[in-house]
């Protein structure tokens, strides 16, 4: 059985990556040793496979509605702890990072310092990135700016969207932390200092590519990458793309790239409401 230098580890996240880290670490220690498994999310859905899966292993577990009453929680602890946020949007607050005894890694879809914030892979798409990839970082008090861990790439092509770069980064991250992982519990962590960070764009929520809207000048290549950049499948992780036709502004709902026709694409259109 691994051994760790922490008295506790605590899962925050959500979704797959937060899932199979926890899978991983209740393989290695189980419920009844140390360090003892604790998990957590910040907004995530109640009928989630990662809360279902802990409940269901009896692993303690805790999906906060409010970052107040995560903060007062995470603030409660007084002993070594690891903190691994895996696919969390819960931004830690000073006094946490202050506490010795506490040490943090975020897992983040860019290779860092490239595209801080939210959304990467979007913007990684837009962009045109010829390489995207994921980073393991330690959390510092800014946000991405942290010491990195392990970054593994990935080659972009014109094939991919936002959703299928998302599924190949989470698949990505686990097996990085899985490579990380013993150094982690010991943590005797091979460090690399981000440079130059104030080069590079902080990315918020808010933000979209052209405010979301498609630019009819744009060549071929560069309308494919907005597209492709917000294309999240059937799922709404991000809002459909618009697109403004003789005045009046449509969403787009499907694409397809056709030559022959003069936008580059065939379109389907739906009604926007504004």
């Amino acid at each position: 059985m691994r051994k760790s230098v922490f008295e506790s580890i605590l899962i925050l996240g959500t979704g797959t990556l937060a899932l199979n880290i926890t899978k991983m670490l209740f393989g290695l220690f189980g419920t009844d040793s140390r360090p003892k498994l604790l998990c957590a999310s910040y907004l995530e859905s109640p009928f989630s496979l990662f809360s279902t899966w802990c409940k269901t292993s009896k692993i303690p577990y805790i999906n906060f509605k409010d970052k107040i009453a995560l903060s007062e929680y995470l603030s409660g602890f007084e002993s070594s702890m690891l903190l691994i946020s895996a696919h969390n949007y819960y931004i830690f607050p000073s006094n946490l990072l202050q506490k010795p005894f506490l040490k943090i890694i975020n897992y983040h879809n860019s290779l860092l310092p490239n595209h801080r914030g939210l959304n990467a892979q979007m913007w990684s798409i837009f962009d045109q990135d010829s390489t995207s990839g994921i980073t393991w970082h330690l959390v510092s008090s800014g946000i991405d700016c942290g010491d990195i861990i392990i970054q593994k790439s990935i080659p972009l092509d014109s094939t991919y969207t936002y959703l299928k770069l998302t599924q190949e980064q989470l698949q990505l991250a686990f097996l990085a932390f899985r490579e990380i992982c013993d150094s982690l519990l010991s943590w005797n962590l091979p460090l690399k200092t981000q440079e130059k960070i104030g080069d590079f764009v902080l990315h918020k929520a808010r933000d979209l590519p052209n405010n979301g809207i498609l630019d009819l000048h744009w060549d071929f290549e560069k309308k494919s990458a907005f597209l492709r950049s917000m294309d999240c499948g059937k799922s709404h992780l991000l809002p459909k793309p618009k697109i403004i036709l003789e005045g009046k502004k449509y969403v787009i709902l499907d694409y397809t790239p056709n030559p022959k026709n003069a936008l580059g694409f065939d379109f389907t259109l739906g009604e926007k409401n504004e």
